[in-house]
């Protein structure tokens, strides 16, 4: 992930290691029109890597469907 406070707070969101303060602080910004976008693509990024390596765990356990 890149290294933004947006970053930092989703990090810390997906590692169950964020702060009631910083929790506030996302749900804050994410309702923010100007800082949704950046949420909005640390996530797709996140979620793309999530599903990426789904994709090969199950290459190399011979499970893709044919």
């Amino acid at each position: 992930m890149t290294s933004s406070r947006p970053a930092y707070l989703i990090d810390r969101l997906l590692k169950n290691n964020i702060s009631k303060e910083e929790l506030e602080e996302l749900l804050a910004n994410i309702g923010d029109t100007e800082m949704s976008e950046d949420y909005a693509v640390i996530l797709k990024e996140y979620f793309d890597q999530l599903l990426a390596e789904n994709i090969t765990k199950k290459f190399i356990n011979n499970d893709l469907p044919e």
